[in-house]
């Protein structure tokens, strides 16, 4: 008993941080795509419009699809609705089943910590560029790369923390 009490703090607090950080995710994301889609309308009516097309809005539309995508992507993993190829798992035995899922956690979580340090070391060569219509530092647009990567690796270990208690409770 003592052991699981242990247990259920961390897994409560990691939970919340891995929902806290979702919800920040899901309204990023509501403001990136608004952005873009207000600075794409924007660039259409100043073009075609006026005939007088903007410089920056293109980069801007594109710095904000990476962002959406990379935030997007972190939601999807969080709700568990990436592709899954399960047609040979769903026929293993359940222990089987729970090694196979616990492997595939681990090589996703390896996985992100390859694209978070990669995107660190991204951010640090770029850092002194500039974008070429923005002229803002080439770090902020990069910076998505490590931030989702860092997200996604908190939601893994929420995933795992959660399934060490299911694992646990099962046992007892």
């Amino acid at each position: 008993m003592l052991t699981f009490e242990l247990v259920e703090h961390p897994v409560r607090t990691m939970n919340r941080i891995s929902d806290a950080l979702n919800r920040l995710c899901e309204y990023a994301l509501v403001v990136f795509l608004a952005a873009m889609t207000g600075v794409v309308f924007l660039e259409i009516l100043f073009r075609y419009l006026l005939h007088l097309p903007l410089f920056w809005t293109a980069e801007f539309a594109r710095y904000c699809l990476v962002w959406s995508s990379l935030l997007g992507a972190t939601i999807a993993f969080k709700r568990g609705e990436h592709i899954a190829v399960t047609i040979f798992l769903n026929r293993l035995p359940l222990r089987s089943r729970r090694v196979m899922t616990a492997m595939a956690e681990i090589g996703v979580a390896v996985f992100l910590l390859v694209i978070f340090w990669g995107g660190i070391h991204l951010i640090l060569i770029t850092s002194g560029q500039l974008s070429p219509a923005l002229r803002i530092s080439m770090a902020i647009p990069y910076s998505a790369l490590p931030m989702a990567s860092a997200v996604m690796l908190i939601h893994v270990a929420d995933r795992a923390l959660r399934f060490r208690r299911f694992k646990g409770k099962a046992a007892s």
